[in-house]
């Protein structure tokens, strides 16, 4: 929830009296925000910390793999990264995620079909 969205809550409670199902239906959100919102004397802060990625330990594993290969799979990272003791846990949607951000996006490739 951000800071405009429970100044309002807080504003149609206190200044229009409106219910808290009332203010859900106006705002378009749900009771539970808006109770949420009430709840809470001080308006919300910003986010929390960041979280560490599980990808994390081994960015600089996949830069290396794909400055050797720049066409490998992320199957094919995936089954790199986890090798050994200490291999990647993850899974390979969270890796393909990761890969689709530090890869650039590949141009549609455009046949014609037709004679000259």
């Amino acid at each position: 929830m951000n800071v405009a969205l429970w100044a309002e809550i807080h504003r149609l409670s206190e200044i229009e009296k409106l219910s808290g199902r009332a203010i859900a239906r106006h705002l378009h959100c749900s009771r539970h925000t808006v109770a949420t919102a009430l709840e809470l004397r001080q308006p919300p802060g910003p986010a929390g910390t960041p979280r560490n990625c599980l990808l994390d330990p081994y960015r600089d594993q996949i830069q290396a793999l794909l400055a050797q290969y720049p066409d490998l799979s992320a199957v094919r990272i995936h089954e790199e990264i986890a090798r050994g003791p200490q291999g990647y846990t993850g899974s390979t949607t969270i890796l393909r995620r990761y890969l689709r951000k530090i890869r650039p996006a590949r141009g549609r490739v455009y046949h014609s079909h037709g004679t000259t």
